[in-house]
């Protein structure tokens, strides 16, 4: 794809769906900001993404099981201040990003 037909696309009138896909990923962003500014510096290098679901489930993944404990003890601080900008958020959930246990799998 042509970077003339890229720019095309980006400022044309009917990118509501772009603009939509944009506008997700400044939420990510900022919810994951709101989290990692729960944990020290350390703990927050591996946290590797968040998100809510529509249930209300916050969902915190990390690179490894380790990791996923730690945060884990944590998240009821992250829930109250989670909760102050997304009240609806019912509970928080800590996985393992099953990207990370593919590279950590790999010889």
């Amino acid at each position: 794809m042509s970077f003339t037909k890229l720019k095309t696309i980006l400022n044309g009138k009917n990118n509501d769906t772009l603009d939509g896909l944009l506008q997700r990923v400044k939420d990510i962003q900022k919810l994951q900001n709101i989290v990692i500014e729960n944990f020290d510096e350390e703990t927050a290098s591996h946290i590797t993404g968040c998100n809510i679901d529509e249930g209300g489930k916050l969902t915190i993944l990390c690179d490894s099981g380790s990791w996923q404990s730690i945060i884990r003890f944590s998240q009821e601080a992250v829930l109250k201040k989670i909760r102050k900008k997304y009240p609806f958020v019912t509970f928080c959930e800590v996985k393992v990003s099953m990207k990370s246990m593919k590279k950590n799998i790999q010889p």
